[in-house]
């Protein structure tokens, strides 16, 4: 079979992150990268030896004949980026968020559903070697009981810094600690039945303090904590089940608790972009539909309005 045409929307560092993983899968070919920056976009090309350098989508898509495209705009125009390729029935894999509302997220996947396109988002945590690892140990005792998802970052530091819109910067929950909501949703495998939340504006003037006690369907309950009042990141997970718990921290490590003994888990140098990028283009060449563990358009809006109802609690 030929190798897949893959194009690259966004040249910063989550697009370069893609470009190196895709350089080294014999069977894909980097044909083409699009960047509004033009230093961006030819520092990239040269890094990675892409020709194909375009200023604007509609450029890259009138041009290009493409198998894939990667989808690696700044976090608040993922949707508007994504919505023309999968328009053009071209196999899309967004980075997170899918859109800053749900509204945008179910018009990506209403439009993937019409033209055939596949696609899939960026929560790469579906596929981190520790988090699979933690998640398959406990489920083989049983069901997951309880979770606990942690994501903190430096709102403070993050204003300093002023690389973000103020749409983003106070909705900056769907940025980063959507990776933990997501992560929750997928680990719980089951819908939502409960929110309770609490998001709060307390040392700025954006939201930086968020809780939730969500309750699935299947019983499952899960405790999202997500601060941005601290001084550090910090990423963290807890799985309990049959008497079995498992603590991730970082996540690069972990503890596995059961029958009186402790196991180690170590981050085996993967946070499952490679895995998840394999996985999707897989899809492509088996053309086979974009399914668990992966996070398909389906998938992004469960995760998407249970991101709303706990920003719905916002106390203004």
């Amino acid at each position: 079979m030929k190798n897949l045409r893959v194009g690259i929307i966004g040249c910063g560092s989550r697009g370069r992150g893609h470009m190196q993983i895709l350089s080294e899968f014999e069977d894909v070919d980097l044909v083409a990268v699009c960047d509004p920056v033009e230093n961006a976009r030819n520092n990239a090309g040269d890094a990675f030896y892409i020709s194909k350098r375009y200023d604007s989508i509609e450029a890259l898509l009138d041009s290009e004949e493409l198998d894939a495209i990667f989808i690696a705009t700044p976090a608040h125009l993922n949707g508007e980026a994504a919505l023309p390729c999968l328009e053009r029935g071209i196999n899309t894999l967004l980075e997170k968020p899918p859109g800053m509302r749900v509204e945008e997220t179910i018009n990506l996947r209403d439009t993937a559903k019409k033209t055939g396109a596949k696609g899939m988002v960026g929560w790469n945590r579906r596929f981190h070697p520790i988090i699979t690892q933690a998640k398959q140990m406990v489920k083989d005792r049983g069901d997951v009981t309880q979770l606990v998802g942690e994501f903190h970052k430096s709102i403070t530091r993050l204003a300093q810094w002023g690389r973000f819109p103020e749409i983003l910067m106070d909705n900056m929950f769907l940025e980063t600690p959507i990776h933990a909501l997501d992560t929750l949703r997928a680990i719980a495998e089951s819908d939502v039945q409960e929110v309770h939340s609490v998001v709060k504006r307390t040392i700025s003037e954006y939201k930086d303090v968020h809780a939730a006690l969500i309750l699935f369907e299947n019983g499952c309950v899960a405790q999202l904590i997500a601060n941005y009042t601290t001084d550090a990141r910090l990423e963290r997970y807890e799985i309990h089940g049959r008497n079995i718990s498992a603590y991730l921290e970082g996540v690069s490590q972990g503890t596995v608790y059961c029958d009186g003994t402790q196991h180690k888990l170590i981050e085996p140098g993967s946070g499952g972009t490679v895995e998840q990028n394999r996985y999707f283009l897989d899809c492509i060449k088996s053309d086979t539909p974009v399914s668990l563990p992966a996070a398909n358009l389906d998938e992004a809006v469960k995760t998407m309005e249970l991101a709303g109802r706990i920003l719905e609690s916002i106390d203004k």
